[in-house]
């Protein structure tokens, strides 16, 4: 994916102290093709919600114009109705609603199509985690990972996944372990997740 169009989009959620971004990117995209992941952002531990980096996520609820290009392209699924990049631009746009159980339908007609998008996987993971399915989120996070082990998006999102939703603190230091082996220059920080891992660890052994 170009990950210069990793660009803007949804303010995360607190988890106890913890406030953490899921990442999307830019919404007004012209070309009905591109690709769009979900990816995260550098979470704060501050306790202090913090604007999101850029490429952090904007809420889109209600905007006037995510909502026109949405009725554009249901226009165009009307006629095609089985048209991969179309069905996948409607998911990118109501994942930018927050619209997710509508994504969820949008990415998984896409998916009939043509299962081999670690992007679309990667947003579909975070669709279904925000509808609370992290199970689901987990078994597409490490498809999206074996589709292409050099994923990073997946990888940190199945960290997050792991630690705050299913407070397993012994999965995510696993998940951050493959993450770190990938040495690639674009994962935000994880000083936060690891002090985060390490103090769940700590408690539990005490």
């Amino acid at each position: 994916m170009d990950m210069q169009l990793i660009k803007g989009a949804l303010a995360g959620l607190l988890v106890g102290f913890f406030a953490g971004y899921m990442v999307g990117e830019r919404q007004a995209r012209p070309a009905l093709s591109d690709p769009h992941a979900g990816v995260p952002g550098a979470p704060p531990l501050s306790g202090q919600p913090q604007q999101p980096p850029e490429g952090g996520r904007t809420t889109g609820t209600g905007n006037p114009q995510l909502m026109e290009q949405l009725r554009a392209v249901e226009k165009l699924l009307e006629k095609d109705p089985n048209n991969y990049e179309h069905l996948v631009q409607a998911g990118n746009i109501l994942y930018d609603l927050n619209n997710f159980l509508r994504a969820i339908d949008y990415y998984e007609k896409a998916r009939a199509i043509r299962d081999d998008s670690p992007d679309v996987l990667t947003d579909l993971g975070v669709c279904y985690r925000e509808t609370g399915n992290y199970q689901k989120a987990l078994e597409l996070f490490d498809k999206a990972a074996d589709l292409k082990p050099g994923h990073w998006q997946s990888r940190y999102n199945a960290v997050v996944v792991r630690l705050f939703d299913l407070n397993d603190a012994a999965g995510a230091k696993v998940e951050l372990e493959k993450l770190k082996a990938l040495n690639n220059p674009q994962v935000p920080d994880l000083s936060g997740l690891e002090g985060e891992i390490a103090r769940r660890l700590g408690s539990k052994s005490n």
